[in-house]
């Protein structure tokens, strides 16, 4: 149940808003631990000068060190995009979805069209199809 000063999100009530969350909580600890990273980085490089010769500065050539840095993200933001994309999905083809709506945007306007189901045993012929558009 949501509270008013509730620091979290509320209790999931689907499926697919439990796997928003779980993505929510990866990607979080996946930016806290690029961000520890980056900051002992920092931290290195600024106190360097005053370690007298303990931190090595002269690297002019590290192949190791460039394959790291370039395959390290990129594996990050592989498993950040295949997860992202399965919960566009799974949301997609979600069980109760009850209606469909588009949202154009135009110059001057919006245009939205609503599709509703309201029986899940009609045809595609039975469907309910209306638009409405907003001037702002």
């Amino acid at each position: 149940m949501s509270q008013w000063y509730q620091m979290d999100f509320p209790d999931p009530s689907s499926e697919p808003a439990r796997m928003l969350y779980c993505y929510h909580d990866t990607v979080l600890v996946i930016v806290m631990m690029v961000l520890f990273g980056v900051g002992w980085f920092l931290i290195l490089v600024l106190v360097a000068p005053f370690m007298k010769g303990l931190v090595n500065r002269d690297i002019t050539n590290s192949d190791k060190l460039e394959v790291a840095w370039t395959l390290l993200p990129s594996f990050f933001l592989v498993a950040i995009g295949s997860s992202s994309l399965l919960n566009l999905y799974e949301m997609e083809v979600g069980d109760n979805v009850g209606y469909n709506v588009s949202v154009t945007g135009h110059q001057w306007y919006w245009e939205y069209n609503y599709i509703l189901d309201l029986d899940e045993s009609t045809k595609d012929s039975d469907y309910i199809y209306f638009s409405l558009m907003k001037d702002y």
